[in-house]
């Protein structure tokens, strides 16, 4: 019974956070509406398949962006034999 709990919720072979964004669709139906909702299914079932979540894939923008160092403390700050 709470064997697949863990799993994410699929409907047929797509995420359902991926069919997110057809709720913005279905509340306001225009041709950008339904562009911007296609679009973004696309996103979120490519994160999917590669396996990533929106914030593990924000992450890795940032590690992009940023670069992976980042140190907590100013030069100035740091103890020398500590």
């Amino acid at each position: 019974m709470w064997r697949f709990t863990a799993d994410p919720v699929r409907l047929l072979i797509i995420d359902a956070r991926a069919l997110a964004p057809f709720a913005l669709f279905f509340a306001h139906m225009r041709e950008w509406t339904l562009i911007l909702a296609v679009v973004g299914a696309l996103f979120f079932g490519i994160l999917a398949w590669l396996g990533l979540t929106l914030p593990v894939a924000c992450r890795m923008m940032r590690v992009i962006v940023c670069g992976p160092v980042r140190p907590r403390l100013p030069s100035w700050k740091k103890r020398d034999y500590a």
